[in-house]
């Protein structure tokens, strides 16, 4: 109840100002019509200038006014609708049936009209100024010009100043006239003009220029007339610098003036654009909330925001538990934000359920999470529930695929324990005995001869069973050789004719090949064990995939391989298996 009387007395507030700013502005316009013989504005003296007149301060209003009405932009229309107040000061100052008061007063405010726009372009396009570079000059271009301008009402004279021509009679605030100090004052508020001109140059460039793409096309209608609107009043302070005396009858002041006059409208109408550009992304927003309400499309969040809000590069975050961590929609663990990058929380009640990743030109987190209504708010969480069961997966997956390393790690060790160790060990014993024979034969014991040759063939059978025991523990030939050469030493083996389709020659990662070698040799254990007279084996990379398949003839199959199949789906691979037939797809990266 409380919200909604704020938001009607906000409304009333908003109306009264618009209406007070036209009455202001047509107010100043009727007294033009009643100047003297000397033209003492740009309005009076030439027709085009009078209607470039009007349309500037009026469009400024009227944009004011129309993005006053919107909460994201409502402070930029706070700051057009006071510089077209302030545009119109010119007008009150150089009106000469008007009250003195009056005429003081918009000689006052007519250089805050370059102030307000500067400050209007540096928080385009939701209000706030971001850069602390930006707001020092916000700030700083506030502080000299208020200063030099109150400065000058209380002292200056107009009867004294030998460049007047709007106003050469009437100064209400005067409080000590000093026609050397009040000179400076001009020049002060000239340089001070020219500074913020540039600055506003300066500043709106590098804001279009860094920008990404979205937020480049959601700054374009009021950054690139700002361009325009430093150009031109650049140009006006120069030649006030140049020139003192200002005449609106030479042609020179009276182009600047127009050139003023329609850089002013442009912005006020690029203004305006941008009020209906977020009425229009508020618009898809509703309709992504109806949408996902209605029919949410588990996985598809981030391509539905990013299509309504014309962001390709916008990217939708789930909170992992209590972690800290935040996840995408297929479970991976992502990265912190960027500093560049603008963040809006989706929540539900004070619980956290997606963070938002965006431009920062495009729409900030109040109405994201306003335009997200409860039904859409529940395909959120369903979509969050989603990519966490899926970054539960793949740290299964992990796990299962550290376990698996740590296996292959144990076989490698053994393998080499066996053959660095028992096997050199045989083998030198093996060299014993035959030494020993060979003496005892020269010595014609046969009966020692025949106990060492039987001892000889002992060691050299054992060390033929720790060789084969040792190869299976871990192929050497996989890890120095590779797969290709591996896969063929299995098939030279094998109990039962291999037949081997063209096998890939380049490397892959070594958990890959350690797994695939283990597909084919279960395989030929397994045809072996079904009586079949022959296998056949294909290897072949499909894409990001290493793929085995393999046939034979044998019996159909009564068991399912499942630690091969663990062992496959530990590196996320697939594995499937028919009565005769075997196909395994390892991930190759």
């Amino acid at each position: 109840m409380a919200d909604s009387r704020f938001a009607v007395g906000l409304g009333l507030a908003l109306l009264a100002g618009v209406a007070l700013a036209l009455a202001w502005a047509v107010a100043a316009l009727l007294s033009v019509d009643r100047a003297g013989d000397f033209e003492t504005t740009y309005a009076a003296a030439l027709p085009a200038a009078r209607v470039g007149d009007l349309v500037a301060g009026l469009a400024l209003i009227a944009a004011g006014g129309l993005a006053a009405t919107q909460p994201r932009t409502r402070i930029l229309g706070v700051l057009s609708l006071l510089a077209g107040l302030a545009w119109f000061g010119a007008d009150w100052e150089g009106a000469e049936s008007a009250q003195p008061i009056l005429r003081s007063f918009g000689a006052v405010v007519t250089p805050f009209t370059l102030v307000f726009v500067f400050h209007l372009v540096l928080a385009a396009p939701d209000g706030r100024v971001r850069s602390s570079a930006a707001r020092v000059g916000v700030v700083a271009a506030y502080v000299v010009v208020g200063c030099v301008t109150v400065a000058r009402a209380v002292l200056r004279d107009p009867l004294l100043d030998l460049y007047c021509w709007r106003n050469c009679s009437d100064n209400s605030f005067l409080v000590h006239a000093d026609a050397g100090i009040a000179n400076a004052l001009d020049q002060v508020l000239l340089w001070s003009a020219l500074a913020i001109a540039l600055g506003l140059i300066v500043f709106a460039w590098r804001r279009l220029v860094g920008a990404t793409g979205p937020g480049r096309r959601a700054m374009l209608p009021v950054i690139g007339p700002a361009l325009l609107v430093g150009a031109s009043e650049a140009t006006y302070a120069i030649t006030l610098l140049r020139t003192p005396l200002e005449d609106p009858d030479r042609a020179g002041f009276a182009a600047i003036f127009i050139a003023r006059s329609a850089s002013y409208t442009m912005l006020a109408l690029g203004l305006a654009w941008t009020v209906l550009s977020v009425s229009r992304t508020r618009a898809r927003l509703t309709r992504l909330a109806n949408d996902l309400g209605e029919a949410p499309q588990p996985g598809k969040l981030r391509d539905t925001l990013a299509a309504a809000l014309s962001d390709p590069s916008i990217d939708v975050l789930y909170p992992r538990g209590g972690s800290g961590e935040l996840i995408d929609a297929d479970g991976h663990v992502a990265e912190p934000p960027a500093a560049d990058r603008a963040v809006a929380r989706i929540t539900r009640g004070d619980r956290p359920l997606a963070v938002v990743l965006h431009d920062p030109a495009l729409v900030n987190e109040p109405e994201l999470g306003r335009a997200l209504g409860s039904a859409a708010k529940l395909s959120v969480e369903n979509e969050a529930l989603r990519a966490e069961a899926l970054a539960q997966l793949r740290a299964l997956q992990a796990s299962r695929s550290r376990i698996v390393e740590t296996a292959d790690a144990a076989r490698r060790r053994l393998e080499r324990d066996l053959h660095d160790g028992a096997q050199q060990r045989l083998l030198a014993l093996s060299y014993d005995l035959r030494l020993a024979r060979a003496s005892a034969a020269g010595e014609s014991d046969e009966e020692l001869v025949s106990i060492l040759h039987a001892a000889a063939a002992e060691t050299e059978a054992a060390l033929e069973e720790l060789r084969d025991l040792a190869h299976g523990i871990y192929p050497a030939i996989l890890t120095e050789a590779g797969l290709a050469p591996a896969v063929a030493t299995l098939a030279d083996e094998a109990p039962i004719p291999v037949e081997l389709g063209t096998l890939p020659p380049e490397r892959f990662p070594a958990p890959v090949e350690r797994t695939a070698y283990v597909v084919v040799d279960e395989a030929i254990a397994d045809a072996a064990g079904r009586g079949a007279t022959w296998l056949g084996v294909r290897l072949g990379r499909d894409a990001d995939r290493l793929v085995v398949a393999t046939e034979d003839d044998g019996a159909p199959r009564d068991g399912r391989l499942v630690h091969v199949a663990d062992r496959v789906g530990a590196l996320g691979g697939s594995f499937n298996l028919a009565d005769t037939d075997l196909r395994a797809e390892i991930p190759c990266e």
